[in-house]
């Protein structure tokens, strides 16, 4: 398995990139929801969620660019629209790697904490307020929804390109199965 992307499969890089992000982002959602009625643990789960997105917002950086120095896999669909939906999805997904991020260090400053990456403080960009932590808190949780139905889709589209065309998407997208036909 090599490093770089081909015409037909996903590179190393690629592979690593999508399934941490998939790991950490469902981590970032699972510590968000966490935070509404955690008084206890609250600080500790506030850095853990902060931490993990402004990770998501690195990694899709390094992601994109990564991307952009490295060809993508042909399709394997055939229909025109599958392959418009997954583009657009794609592109979403990276629009929401990047907003999310960025209203949920300003939703924390908002409300008076301090953004912090696993220990680091990180400076504040606006002081607290009220009214405007509501309109941001309003749009970071409808990009969580939307992200949430995104990936519930991604994971659909992988399962029917799997179980119904049985073609190689979710394949070509594995570690796991090129590890293992490199042992074969």
């Amino acid at each position: 398995m090599g490093i770089f992307n081909t015409s037909h499969s996903y590179g190393i890089i690629s592979i690593l990139f999508h399934w941490m992000m998939a790991l950490i982002l469902l981590a970032t959602f699972l510590l968000g929801l966490n935070l509404k009625d955690n008084f206890q643990n609250y600080d500790m789960v506030l850095m853990l969620h902060n931490s993990l997105g402004i990770l998501i917002f690195l990694l899709a950086v390094f992601r994109l660019c990564w991307r952009w120095f490295n060809i993508l896999p042909d399709p394997l669909a055939t229909r025109k629209v599958l392959i418009k939906l997954a583009t657009f999805i794609h592109i979403l997904f990276y629009i929401i790697f990047f907003v999310m991020p960025l209203t949920g260090y300003l939703l924390t400053n908002l409300q008076g904490d301090v953004v912090n990456f696993f220990g680091t403080q990180l400076p504040e960009v606006l002081e607290r307020n009220r009214d405007m932590k509501r309109i941001v808190h309003s749009i970071h949780d409808i990009l969580g929804n939307i992200i949430l139905a995104m990936l519930t889709l991604h994971i659909v589209g992988a399962l029917y390109h799997h179980y119904w065309l049985k073609d190689n998407t979710l394949k070509r997208i594995s570690f796991f199965n090129k590890v293992k036909a490199n042992r074969e």
